[in-house]
């Protein structure tokens, strides 16, 4: 067994946008969503990811550590300083070194979730540092 099935909806209602310039990370996260019962809202770099945010409101950010045109640590560092957004960012990283991790915390990301994340691990994350409505 999968545990999908004691995963069902237990994210409901969640509006997450994920930013990831891959597109088998992306359609995976998507898969995870059908069972997790989240919204889903996906953009290809930081660039997008800012405008989306400065556009719509997000319980929680999904947010790749490196990708062109601009990375997840100046996508962050904009989200909160300009954008003044308290919105949950947990980055997705392949390998999270120490001053990775620094760097993350200290720009303003909440949490790390290495790749490839499993299903588990993703609603886990989410539901700790789901912002209360």
């Amino acid at each position: 067994m999968d545990g999908s099935n004691e995963l069902k909806d237990v994210c409901k209602g969640m509006k997450v946008l994920v930013v990831d310039d891959l597109r088998p990370n992306l359609a995976l996260i998507k898969a995870y969503f059908e069972t997790l019962g989240c919204e889903g809202d996906y953009a290809k770099n930081g660039l997008e990811a800012v405008e989306k945010v400065r556009h719509n409101k997000y319980d929680i950010c999904l947010m790749d550590f490196q990708m062109p045109l601009m990375g997840g640590i100046e996508a962050t560092k904009i989200i909160r300083q300009e954008l003044k957004s308290d919105m949950v960012i947990i980055a997705l990283t392949g390998s999270a070194t120490i001053e990775d991790l620094r760097e993350g915390l200290a720009c303003g990301m909440n949490s790390f979730c290495t790749k490839p994340i499993s299903m588990q691990d993703l609603a886990i994350a989410m539901l700790v540092y789901r912002n209360p409505q």
